[in-house]
């Protein structure tokens, strides 16, 4: 089965998120499971350099097919020229190399629906629409946008989505459709907790300031004591890196709890870490469009991995299965963050991971039944 995404497999070199990266590693890994062998195909095709076509393999039924790159220009001539470049190499791609009723995943995407529906009228092949989010929901675009990315989301032959709510949103035909919340997952590994009299905390995920997640974990380690150490783990522009570094410096000289920051880490490394801390916090500007539709995938992976998570009480994750195990602070503040933080009883037997081998149960399921 192919896989339309944008991906790489190396972090930062063709342009794919961290957290898209994993849930399509994950989704290829249950497909094979099932007996499906994966291509997925990257429409990642900009570099800091050009690359010539390649083809990698991740696993033993799962390859991933690399377009030609070109080096980033930042110009408006150039991103219009890009802009045309991905189109039509999506849309011949997809012409001469798909059949009538193949089944196909597509990471919803607006760069590419214009080829993948001009295609899908052409070729008839199963659409399978994986529906992240509706963009237009979230960033202020034309009618005209708004209403060919309805007319894209509506093309689809099924779906799989991040949440009940947003499949309630799009599938209003009642077309076959997977939920998956995120990257399920669950690998348990030997303990090796720091045993140094400390809870430790997880925050993983973007430096980016219009999400403020970041921002809201650091102030929260301003009211918590000794006993507490906020591990920071993820990416951002040089400039957020070097700002976080500049606030963990001033930070070491007049408050108790320790920052760290980690860098980057993925997979097993990524697992590994996660399992030597206590609470994993989800914090991220709740008023933001995107919570209402989209899942934050970081609470699956420390879920995943048995860490209490602390995070905003968003209607996607209250009215999940997940929702009994999550620990909510209800004012958008970090004395309220840090209170939930210190309220939690580090004592009682912890099993989130048990949560999450069930939800993949049940999604190996149902792509057996799709």
């Amino acid at each position: 089965m192919k896989y339309l995404c944008f991906f790489d497999s190396k972090p930062n070199n063709r342009p794919a998120t961290i957290a898209a990266v994993n849930k399509i590693k994950y989704i290829c890994s249950a497909f094979n499971e099932e007996s499906i062998d994966m291509e997925i195909v990257s429409c990642s095709m900009t570099a800091p350099c050009s690359m010539k076509p390649q083809t990698e393999r991740l696993s033993p039924h799962t390859t991933v097919r690399y377009f030609k790159t070109v080096k980033f220009r930042n110009s408006k001539l150039w991103k219009l020229k890009e802009m045309f470049r991905r189109s039509l190499t999506v849309f011949l791609f997809l012409l001469f190399h798909t059949k009538k009723d193949e089944k196909l995943i597509v990471y919803h995407s607006l760069a590419i629906m214009r080829s993948v529906m001009l295609a899908h009228k052409i070729k008839k092949f199963h659409l399978l629409l994986e529906a992240e989010e509706i963009y237009n929901d979230v960033f202020v675009r034309s009618e005209r946008n708004k209403k060919t990315e309805k007319r894209f989301l509506d093309s689809a032959d099924s779906y799989m989505f991040p949440t009940d709510i947003l499949a309630a949103k799009v599938n209003n035909a009642g077309k076959p459709q997977i939920i998956i919340y995120g990257a399920y997952d669950v690998k348990k590994m030997p303990k090796n907790p720091y045993n140094d009299g400390r809870i430790h905390i997880a925050y993983t995920g973007s430096f980016d300031p219009n999400k403020g997640g970041l921002s809201a974990a650091l102030e929260t380690a301003r009211f918590l004591d000794e006993s507490y150490c906020l591990h920071i783990l993820g990416t951002g522009t040089d400039d957020a890196v070097e700002r976080l570094k500049t606030f963990i410096e001033e930070h070491s000289r007049k408050d108790a709890c320790e920052i760290l920051y980690d860098g980057v880490l993925s997979g097993d490394d990524y697992n590994r870490y996660l399992q030597r801390c206590d609470v994993g916090l989800s914090t991220q500007n709740p008023a933001a469009k995107f919570n209402a539709t989209s899942f934050p995938s970081k609470v699956i992976s420390y879920l995943a991995n048995d860490l209490r998570v602390v995070t905003f009480p968003i209607d996607v994750l209250k009215k999940s299965e997940m929702n009994d195990l999550l620990y909510y602070y209800n004012a958008d503040s970090p004395q309220e963050i840090a209170k939930v933080i210190r309220e939690i009883d580090y004592e009682t037997p912890y099993d989130s991971s048990s949560v999450i081998l069930k939800l993949e149960e049940r999604f190996r399921s149902d792509i057996r039944k799709l």
